[in-house]
């Protein structure tokens, strides 16, 4: 990569103050400026308005005041918190919290506010951005085509004006292309931060070029790391990057015979840097893999939709829907989902000074490394299957790849390959400008027809790339808000409407003002039970999706009816309901959306249900808003009863459990499972009534109680039911709700298949959780996509699973008929079916009378997106179904194992006072 060039500058001692101000005063004003300009009109809203469409940006600018929060007022880890999903909480390491970008911002957000420090923040992003494109540029024209300076030296030459201003403008490329732009349209802060990858790069270079300099794979090992804690998804894209380099050097000493630089200095190299980046990465990490050691890899679900998250390739060619004058024509197209920021635009000047760039240094390997790059991360920017002008090819990406990896597949957007794409494209396109200016340099000397062309074709890619105006969101607090008084300790406000969103669904209201509640929270400063993540084990959705209130408000939220006693029900334990959440405010703003199946939502159709049911006061009724404070709720009891007949049994039990079946046992399945239990400060006791399973005998099984860092005697668990009593001294427990586990030192593991010790089904509409699960001995065995997802499991060969979309195909109908049909299986064999999203539109009679001669009588016809789970044992009279439009719904055979390994079983748990 370092053939020379026939123009070479000659050696001058270095001018500090000189170049301090040309590389880097006047390259930082340069983006500075153009940031300002580029992504207007923010700066002329600095402080009450955020770039975007309100449904990423006020979560994304919350993560600046949550890490202030927590470190600054609750002196605890931003990673963990309790004040979105409350109580049961969320691990924020699996979603974008930006804590780098919180600290870099933390004294603006002190002294100006969140959403001014956003802004600001967003500059110095593209800013940083910028000019760390302008240092990896300059450093690859230099080091490629003059080869490398001495140290302590740099080079100085009529054409150096040409590679100052040929970097300066590739940074500009990378920086402000209008991919870039349409994320920050979006309100995608954290994807629009990826200013440490030029900087990375660069130092993965170096480290190369200067293997002999520790400080270079150090810088890049931390510009990696720093990287990470901006926007982890693109330190994927870094590897990525750095596994192309080296393999494109290493068969570049193959195939031009070059001498090979030391193998002791690269794995040197190498070592630091992972070294480095890993030690950066490890509070990160130290948080992500135990929650992946207990739920399982819960990154990707099915393929991520990476389909719908592909680039177009014909939106290469077609500017994209901000551009002020062109924006037009991407609706004259069949390129789709150009609205979310899958579309990508090059445009005609980056694909030009490609081709110059190809022609002018065909013969420079150097080059030929960064077209390659770019050929390569394009590719992977259209995702698992090429498409053009939105019809899908044939012809597969290399992305597909990166979905079976570990890691990598936690990417679900192809199209973020962008990012390493316009970086390669914009040292190609230096690589181009060099060209050409040196060339007008040599007909014009001492003439600044160079310069002059350099900047005509900057100020084309600038207008291609337009995207002006950036949509704003107002982030104005509304003043309702003020109504809600702060107290000694946390509280809890239900802020209609509500949601809980990850990186693949929503579960709640579809509305994107439920995500503007979570920003308002930055103002009154109190717990929520919805709440914005990326990734989440499937329980923190669900454990709210069936709690009882909750799921009523959520149905009704959502445009969907109750059934008429539901009311009645709901009002007499809506006082504990309430008590439980600690909810002591109920805010209600307006909104409104159309459900798929045309009939209108708002939030009119919650509040006959507040004011009915809740023990609730309104203070506030103004422009469609209102706002309940709490009264008469239900005090906390010194004595408490869990039992799992209860109506507020799901609202006790957290993480480790099974499947809860009223008035059968719980089954404990892992070393750690979590109870909430209300308790009080003084002295109490809490007896378990417990037994181990017949299956999962061990005689030396214990059990202790941990509650706030005190952990009880383990006790012996014995296979008759039992009595176990803990005695929790005072002052362990605070007042209100606690987070209690149940310690076992052993779990027994389950066989895979046989014997059939249990099978349980759980399904749910796409409205309330999505899924089809069936499992067996706590495996989940089914495909768990749309429609009718089937097990037959015979009683000694392995099961066999199918899956029948009876929502679009319409065939499949039939073949579910014929399949439940068509076998002579041998007694006692297991039928078990689970709807998932949606079984209903295509659903036939044929199939419905199908699932009936095994005996069921559910019939899900005109019941859109109803949760449908069914068990029938062939040969006996057992049967067991659940159906419903409001909730998921489960069924099981025994014990409602949803992993393959069980601790105890518990039939209730008792909590007295002892003072």
């Amino acid at each position: 990569m370092n053939a020379p060039d026939p123009i070479q500058p000659k050696l001058n001692p270095p001018q500090q103050p000189r170049l301090l101000v040309k590389d880097t005063v006047i390259p930082i004003a340069i983006y500075f400026l153009l940031a300002l300009i580029l992504t207007w009109p923010t700066i002329s809203h600095l402080a009450t308005h955020l770039p975007g469409d309100g449904g990423d940006d006020p979560a994304i600018a919350w993560n600046l005041w949550w890490v202030k929060y927590a470190l600054l007022n609750r002196s605890q880890s931003p990673f963990i918190t309790d004040f979105m999903f409350y109580p049961i909480g969320l691990n924020l390491a699996f979603y974008t919290l930006t804590v780098l970008n919180a600290v870099t911002a933390l004294p603006l957000t002190l002294n100006w506010g969140v959403v001014a420090a956003s802004n600001l923040h967003l500059f110095f992003t593209l800013t940083v951005g910028g000019y760390g494109g302008f240092l990896l540029t300059r450093y690859v024209l230099v080091s490629t085509l003059f080869g490398r300076p001495a140290a302590g030296q740099r080079r100085f030459s009529a054409s150096s004006t040409v590679i100052w201003l040929s970097a300066v403008i590739a940074g500009g490329f990378y920086t402000l292309a209008s991919s870039k732009l349409f994320y920050v349209a979006l309100g995608q802060f954290n994807i629009a931060s990826s200013h440490w990858i030029p900087l990375a790069v660069l130092f993965v270079l170096k480290s190369y070029h200067q293997p002999h300099r520790l400080k270079n794979p150090l810088l890049a090992g931390l510009f990696f790391t720093l990287q990470a804690w901006a926007e982890l998804t693109y330190a994927s894209f870094i590897v990525v990057f750095i596994g192309l380099f080296w393999l494109y050097e290493s068969l570049g000493y193959v195939v031009r015979s070059r001498t090979r630089p030391s193998l002791r200095l690269f794995l040197r190299n190498a070592l630091v840097m992972g070294f480095t980046f890993t030690l950066g990465l490890s509070p990160i990490l130290a948080y992500m893999l135990p929650d992946m050691l207990a739920e399982g890899d819960f990154l990707v679900e099915g393929s991520g939709f990476a389909d719908a998250f592909s680039a177009d390739l014909l939106g290469f060619l077609i500017p994209t829907m901000h551009h002020p004058l062109f924006g037009q024509l991407i609706t004259y197209t069949g390129i789709q989902n150009f609205r979310i920021g899958q579309h990508i635009y090059l445009g005609f000047v980056f694909l030009g000074l490609l081709g110059v760039a190809i022609f002018g240094y065909r013969r420079q390997p150097g080059v030929w490394f960064w077209v390659l790059a770019a050929v390569v991360f394009a590719l992977l920017s259209l995702g698992p299957a090429i498409t053009i002008n939105g019809q899908v090819t044939s012809l597969t990406g290399p992305f597909v790849i990166l979905q079976q990896l570990p890691f990598f597949k936690g990417n679900r957007y192809p199209s973020r390959y962008s990012v390493m794409l316009l970086l390669s494209l914009s040292v190609v396109a230096g690589f181009a400008l060099v060209w050409i200016g040196h060339r007008l340099a040599d007909k014009t000397p001492g003439k600044p027809t160079a310069a002059v062309v350099l900047l005509v074709i900057a100020a084309f890619f600038l207008f291609e790339h337009l995207s002006l105006p950036l949509p704003q969101s107002d982030m104005r607090t509304p003043s309702l808000y003020e109504l809600i008084e702060p107290q000694s300790e946390p509280f809890t406000v239900l802020d209609i409407p509500f949601a809980w969103r990850n990186g693949f669904r929503i579960t709640g209201a579809l509305t994107n003002q439920f995500m503007f509640g979570q920003f308002y929270q930055t103002d009154h400063q109190q717990r929520l039970i919805q709440g914005n993540t990326s990734r989440n084990p499937e329980f923190k959705f669900q454990y709210f999706t069936e709690a009882p209130v909750i799921n009523s408000l959520l149905t009704l939220e959502t445009g969907q009816s109750l059934p008429p006693d539901r009311f009645e029900r709901d009002r007499a334990i809506a006082p504990d309901v309430l008590n439980f959440f600690d909810i002591r405010y109920i805010v209600v703003r307006p909104y409104q959306y159309t459900r798929p199946d045309g009939s209108a939502v708002s939030q009119a159709s919650v509040t006959p249900y507040i004011e009915q049911v809740l023990p609730v006061e309104k203070i506030y009724d103004e422009a469609g808003s209102q706002v309940y404070q709490v009264v008469d709720a239900a005090e906390p009891t010194s004595n408490l009863l869990i039992e799992t007949g209860s109506p507020l049994a799901p609202l006790y039990f957290g993480e480790g459990w099974g499947r809860l079946t009223p008035n059968q046992p719980i089954l404990a399945q892992r070393r750690s499972v979590r109870l909430l239990l209300p308790l009080t400060p003084g002295d109490q006791q809490l007896i378990l009534r417990i037994r181990l399973p017949d299956f999962a005998f061990d005689p030396s099984r214990t059990v202790a109680l941990s509650l706030n860092g005190w952990l009880s005697e383990p006790q012996p668990i014995t296979s008759d039911w039992q009595d176990l009593t803990f005695a929790i001294p005072a002052g362990v427990a605070s007042a209100g709700l606690n987070d209690a586990w149940l310690q076992f030192n052993t779990v027994s593991p389950l066989p895979p298949d046989q014997p059939i010790i249990d099978v349980t089904v759980l399904s749910a509409g796409e409205e309330v959780g999505d899924f089809g699960h069936i499992y067996l001995n706590g495996k989940d065995i089914s495909p768990n996509q749309r429609g009718y997802n089937v097990a037959i499991i015979p009683p000694q060969t392995p099961p066999t699973v199918k899956i029948f979309d009876t929502h679009l195909d319409p065939a499949a109908s039939a073949r579910l008929a014929q399949q439940l049909r068509s076998g002579d299986w041998p007694d006692e064999t297991i039928i078990a079916v689970a709807a998932a999203d949606e079984a209903s539109a295509n659903l036939s009679e044929e199939a419905v009378v199908a699932l009936q001669s095994l005996g069921a009588q559910g019939d899900l016809r005109g019941c859109f997106r109803c949760g449908h789970a069914f068990i029938s044992q062939i040969s006996t009279d057992r049967r067991w179904e659940a159906l419903s439009a409001l909730g998921p719904v489960g069924v099981t055979t025994a014990l409602g194992l949803t992993e393959p390994s069980a601790a105890a079983m518990i039939e209730s748990i008792t909590i007295t006072v002892t003072d």
